[in-house]
């Protein structure tokens, strides 16, 4: 029972640390527009930014999570998050995910979802982004989930949480496969590039506060 609380503890914290929203639906059309019909997208200053340097740093902050590069991590989250948590200890969260003796990362990818219009405020910039996340765990100690009950019951407790179309459990193989659409906010304050934080109720309620600019708390 206690190496199934350490893993169920790592799992959480590979999912929840970097919305507990499930990926939403992709609406059916039933007709479908010529493409010689659609109108010409229009160019304009905030879809250039998006499409260049917010988006290429969203990009850039994405590649350093799969690569759980701790360091390139902390040095791309919003500096003042660390105002309220200790760098050290969220650096050591990463290692612990990439140390482990009970999992092996086999699988992690990412893929953009969201680069919402770039607002203004007294210090920058920000703007809402989003991505989903692939992760495929293999527990690789035997003696965690060492039989199919176990095995099901993390399945329950995950699919919980996540929803059961974003877990899959192989019972053969000991893999566990978690999709999860993510919410951030990046934000750009004068010269400095774009970072990015967590943006979920969790936050919103408790840390946001105590941390954003307060004419950000105000346009979110």
């Amino acid at each position: 029972m206690r190496y199934s609380i350490v893993l169920l503890s790592i799992l959480l914290l590979f999912t929840g640390c970097f919305s507990n929203k499930t990926p939403p639906k992709q609406e059916q059309t039933t007709e479908e527009i010529p493409k010689k019909n659609l109108p010409e997208p229009t160019t304009t200053t905030e879809d250039t930014e998006k499409s260049t340097e917010l988006y290429k740093a969203f990009e850039l902050y994405l590649n350093q999570l799969e690569s759980l590069n701790a360091d390139n991590i902390i040095s791309m989250t919003y500096p003042k998050f660390f105002t309220l948590f200790s760098k050290n200890v969220y650096k050591n969260q990463i290692l612990t995910m990439t140390n482990s003796s009970n999992i092996d990362i086999v699988h992690f990818t990412t893929k953009i979802t969201k680069v919402d219009k770039v607002n203004t405020f007294s210090e920058g910039k920000f703007a809402k982004v989003g991505y989903t996340s692939t992760i495929k765990l293999y527990l690789k100690n035997n003696r965690l989930y060492d039989t199919e009950l176990s095995l099901n019951t993390l399945y329950s407790i995950l699919a919980r949480k996540y929803g059961r179309k974003n877990i899959h459990v192989d019972i053969q193989t000991r893999v566990v496969t978690i999709i999860k659409n993510e919410k951030l906010l990046a934000i750009k304050e004068n010269s400095n590039g774009w970072k990015f934080v967590g943006d979920n109720p969790t936050y919103r309620e408790l840390y946001y506060p105590r941390f954003l600019p307060y004419d950000i708390l105000n346009k979110i």
